[in-house]
């Protein structure tokens, strides 16, 4: 599995997690600032994070309402999650991801693309249908 880490959720986290060497359980990480503009629309950097097979981590809980980016998880099977959090502190975010990390990993591997959850305060997942 490849992390990518939406704009939103800003650099701390994934650069956190790399310094660590977490990147080396997952093959890679990757995250919005390092390969787009920080305004880069969600119809841009989507494709080419779905064509590459990444997994996308981020607190956008929006993306299966719009209808363009409905288009994009679907066109190229995305998986994504939505981080509890968006107004939280950093390590809380932090927490949060550990706590669920394991439920990550197992959703990601046994959940056929494209796929939504959410991901709890305390970790837990909850599956987001898409239209």
């Amino acid at each position: 599995m490849i992390l990518f880490f939406d704009r939103d959720l800003g650099t701390c986290l994934p650069l956190a997690l790399i310094q660590l060497h977490f990147d080396r359980q997952f093959h890679e990480i990757h995250y919005h600032q390092q390969l787009f503009a920080i305004n880069e629309v969600d119809d841009v950097w989507m494709p080419q994070v779905g064509k590459s097979g990444w997994t996308i981590i981020g607190h956008d809980s929006q993306h299966h309402v719009k209808q363009s980016e409905v288009s994009a998880i679907k066109q190229y099977s995305i998986g994504c999650f939505y981080l509890w959090g968006w107004e939280a502190k950093r390590w809380e975010k932090m927490q949060c991801f550990a706590r669920a990390y394991e439920r990550i990993v197992e959703a990601e591997k046994v959940t056929p693309k494209p796929f939504i959850f959410r991901v709890a305060k305390m970790g837990a997942l909850h599956q987001v249908p898409i239209p």
